[in-house]
């Protein structure tokens, strides 16, 4: 007897606190894990922290108004800010334990809800833990969501509409995905009122839930918008997304231009679907199919397949054609995964698979099973050798395959031991599910776990620009660093900015290995901070030059003489007439056809500068653009995102126009962006004419 006293204690303690130590634990080492890494996604990690911390949330291009308000707090931790983030992260995260943990104790024991739960926040979507983005806190809101619309149901139908519609309200203005769930929520109440006692006039009720669900969700994201971001807050989707939704809403000849790329995107998703949850699938298709199962299963667990199909389904099918709209001939974009769209409903689907420990008294029949398994087993076998060399899998997108495909060997025996679930689960179901949640899940979890911590290692030392940034930082001070203009090649140019810290720091893209040219020099940002192989102009000298970086000061005695704004060209009569311009918007104008011209009231100084900020379009990118001034030609070239070119020019006192002349025009039209006609070529938002002394 005094032998087995401590245990018998030991086990009485751990179930009673065993769940909470376990979140406990999960917090400090995702903490810990945490701690110390540099930044690893852009341009997102730059453009949430500046949005949150460092602009006023109207200039932000993305709706995520309160995920800003609560992440601009991180401005206390002054230079820890990352560090902050992630801890409010981690804070979020565990949090949505309590309610994921009270979904799964209305179809689970309560030592298997406990273990699901531990499980599912086990799982890769952790790492989004780490970035400074808002999919942590819109994961802690769907899991308020489903807890909502799946404990509440006994509500007042008005009641009831108004808490889910509220609460999706609030999801959109963490992400603006929000909004696409709403589909998902009407359509689970019109269940809940089929699936009901059908009692007399049964439809006013699910009718008024749901004009209940639709008001409550424009009043609280209008509302929420307006008082955090004024008029802007008023927009449903933003600049950022406002522009997609406009660009893809050509009707139903959009959406069949759209169709074979959604078709190659939505195989991707299915057999990552096969590879990561085969046992919840099975499950929901073993009740699809089965009438005694879906009757003995009751009223909660029946909802709560219901609800994880709709929102599961509503969140794939936004991403699917998000993805097949970005895709385009030679371009990857189109086989990217992101399952980090939709992979928040995943504890709900493992919840399915454990709720399913339950069928005691019921089985279905077993050809039915060994029918459903076969093909799965089979998509299984198939996803894991045909799935990576198809589609684009990042441990941003797709954390959970991403940490699973890291080790090939070990991706291969975890796809073998599926498809050995699924045949057990063939064989007896309760077997195959226990082997799912107790055996094959920690296993998984154990080894994409492991490697995703590997990964993570690998962000903890700083590269190139980051030692770039930290040198230049500190020999020019923090207010000074503020204003560079960083120049280089690809994604770390916002990692650069991400380490300056400034809204008032720019970028300067350049093609790999391409030398930097005068016209981007510019004296309005005179600092001028070089990462990477790129020859310097003729007779520049660096004022801080490193290992693959350089530091240039930029001088200049011009005075401005002249300020076009192509918003309204001929405001100020400085200009007289211009050919080769669209008819200008608020951001500027577009040029259609081969050249623009602009033609001056007053003849342009002798010697001058010439400052234009402009981007181009399509396939101009890259392409030589050529400046002329009174037969003096200057070459210059355009990325997709407004630019700085600046130019100085020696004319005979004369002149009083400039021409642009342009490498390519082409219509949206064309390239099957719609219906627009215009032959555009570069953006041009204002022009600045200067004077230098003359030689």
């Amino acid at each position: 007897m005094s032998l087995r006293q401590p245990a018998s204690r030991a086990t009485a303690f751990f179930r009673a606190y065993g769940f909470v130590l376990a979140l406990i634990g999960l917090s400090i080492f995702l903490v810990a894990r945490n701690t110390g890494l540099y930044p690893m996604v852009f341009a997102d990690e730059w453009s949430y922290s500046s949005n949150a911390r460092l602009l006023p949330f109207a200039e932000s291009i993305v709706p995520s108004w309160l995920y800003f308000a609560l992440f601009r707090t991180t401005n206390a931790c002054g230079t820890g800010f990352l560090e902050c983030a992630r801890l409010i992260n981690v804070l979020l995260y565990v949090g949505a334990a309590p309610l994921l943990y009270l979904i799964a104790r209305r179809v689970c024991d309560a030592r298997v809800a406990a273990w699901i739960v531990v499980m599912a926040l086990l799982a890769p979507i952790n790492a989004h833990t780490a970035y400074f983005m808002p999919e942590t806190m819109y994961f802690t809101g769907f899991c308020l969501f489903a807890w909502v619309a799946l404990s509440l149901r006994g509500l007042h139908p008005v009641a009831y509409g108004l808490a889910g519609g509220a609460v999706l309200g609030l999801m959109s203005l963490v992400k603006v995905h929000g909004l696409f769930l709403l589909p998902a929520l009407l359509a689970f109440m019109l269940y809940l009122g089929v699936a009901g006692e059908r009692k007399p006039r049964w439809w006013l009720g699910t009718l008024a839930m749901m004009v209940a669900a639709v008001a409550a969700m424009v009043a609280v994201r209008m509302a929420l918008g307006y008082a955090l971001a004024g008029p802007a807050g008023l927009s449903l989707f933003g600049n950022f997304y406002g522009g997609h939704v406009s660009q893809n809403s050509g009707g139903l000849a959009r959406l069949l231009a759209l169709l074979p790329a959604a078709l190659d995107s939505l195989k991707g998703h299915v057999l990552a679907l096969a590879l990561l949850l085969a046992m919840p699938v099975a499950t929901l298709l073993l009740h699809a199919s089965d009438k005694g199962l879906r009757s003995a299963a009751g009223a909660d667990r029946r909802a709560l397949q219901v609800f994880a199909l709709l929102t599961l389904g509503a969140a794939m099918a936004l991403t699917i054609m998000f993805t097949a709209s970005l895709a385009a001939p030679g371009s990857p974009e189109g086989f990217r995964l992101h399952l980090r769209y939709y992979d928040f409903v995943f504890p709900l689907l493992l919840i399915v698979a454990a709720a399913a420990l339950k069928d005691t008294a019921v089985e279905a029949p077993l050809p039915k099973r060994v029918l459903l398994a076969l093909p799965l087993a089979g998509l299984v076998l198939y996803a894991w050798s045909s799935l990576m060399p198809q589609y684009s899998v990042g441990i941003t997108d797709t954390p959970e395959l991403a940490a699973l495909t890291r080790e090939p060997g070990a991706f291969r025996a975890l796809a073998w031991l599926s498809v050995l679930v699924i045949a057990a689960w063939a064989w007896r179901a309760r077997l195959g599910g226990k082997l799912f949640i107790f055996a094959l899940l920690p296993l998984v979890l154990l080894v994409s776990g492991d490697n995703l911590n590997k990964m993570f290692r690998g962000s903890r030392m700083p590269n190139e620009w980051e030692r770039a940034v930290q040198a230049t930082v500190k020999h020019l001070g923090k207010e000074q660093a503020a204003g560079l203009v960083v120049a280089g090649n690809g994604g770390n140019l916002l990692r650069a900015l991400f380490h300056i810290d400034s809204p008032r720091a720019q970028i300067l893209d350049l093609e790999p290995g391409a030398p930097l040219r005068l016209e981007e020099l510019s004296p309005r940002n005179p600092l001028l901070l070089v990462v990477g192989p790129h020859p310097l102009p003729a007779g520049v000298k660096p004022e801080l030059q490193g290992d693959q970086f350089a530091l240039i000061r930029v001088a200049s005695d011009a005075r401005t003489v002249a300020r076009v704004e192509l918003s309204d060209p001929l405001a100020g009569g400085v200009l007289t007439s211009t050919t080769g311009l669209w008819q200008p918007e608020s951001w500027g104008s577009w040029s259609t056809g081969k050249t623009v011209t602009l033609n001056f009231a007053q003849p342009l100084p002798k010697s001058m500068t010439v400052r234009i900020s402009a981007n181009g379009f399509h396939s101009n990118f890259g392409k030589d653009f050529v400046m002329v001034v009174g037969g003096q030609r200057k070459t210059f070239q355009l990325a997709h995102k407004r630019q700085e070119r600046n130019f100085e020019f020696e004319t005979d006192g004369t002149v009083r126009s400039l021409t642009i002349e342009v490498p390519n025009p082409v219509s949206p039209k064309s390239l099957g962006q719609g219906s627009d006609e215009r032959e555009l070529g570069l953006a041009l938002s204002n022009i600045e004419i200067g004077a230098r002394p003359e030689r």
